[in-house]
């Protein structure tokens, strides 16, 4: 598979076309998350360079590592929007009093010492990135001795219509027989830029209804992290 980095207009740009040819491309796009002082994590969009590499950090949220209760936060991202949903379900795992770490699954975090995971990944042919999936293939006995819980980002079926809700659920569909998640959620990603230029970008946000923009809502998200495993 190619690691060559997208910039997160031309990824648009290419979805629009694989949209077009008829087959569905969803995914969170561009951005940076950081820390800032204080409880909160302060998550920030990154200026897109054409070219420029997309960053996949590891997070660490929460109590001493030594403690007993450990969730692993494994992410695949395409464009860059993955990584802050992931670090902002991790920090608000850290707060609920667990230890958390994030990491990217182009690294095959090992379940070793967790006692439960959550693994998201960017939407793209209106499924998880081939990567996510073959890491959930490759650890599929580990995963099935805890509780595991699943996310999406995408920027397409985001609406409360029976249709959108069907296509969404099928973004599991290739996960589905490899785990058992407890939960599952669906979080909204970065879409095309406000004021873009391209008739043919603009036509195909029209025509397929993708978001406009950075919709990642964050309270959505935090609010699930509250709650998952609970």
């Amino acid at each position: 598979m190619s690691t060559k980095p997208i910039s997160r207009r031309n990824f648009l740009k290419a979805s629009a076309v694989a949209v077009g040819a008829g087959t569905l491309t969803c995914c969170g796009l561009g951005y940076a998350a950081s820390r800032a002082a204080g409880p909160q994590m302060a998550i920030q969009q990154a200026p897109q360079t054409p070219g420029a590499g997309i960053e996949t950090p590891t997070f660490s949220f929460g109590k001493d590592p030594l403690m007993e209760k450990r969730i692993l936060v494994a992410y695949a991202t395409r464009t860059g929007s993955t990584v802050g949903v992931a670090a902002a379900i991790g920090e608000t795992l850290g707060a609920r009093g667990y230890t958390v770490d994030v990491k990217p699954v182009k690294e095959n975090p090992s379940l070793d010492g967790y006692q439960a995971a959550i693994i998201g990944s960017a939407v793209n042919g209106a499924r998880w990135l081939p990567e996510a999936v073959q890491y959930v293939e490759n650890n599929r006995s580990a995963f099935n001795r805890v509780p595991v819980a699943l996310f999406c980002v995408h920027i397409m079926n985001m609406g409360d219509s029976e249709k959108s809700i069907k296509n969404r659920l099928a973004y599991l569909n290739a996960v589905r027989p490899l785990v058992k998640p407890l939960h599952e959620a669906f979080f909204a990603g970065i879409g095309m830029e406000p004021g873009e230029k391209s008739w043919f970008i603009r036509w195909a946000s029209r025509i397929f209804k993708i978001g406009e923009g950075d919709c990642r809502d964050w309270n959505k998200i935090q609010g699930w992290a509250q709650t998952v495993f609970a």
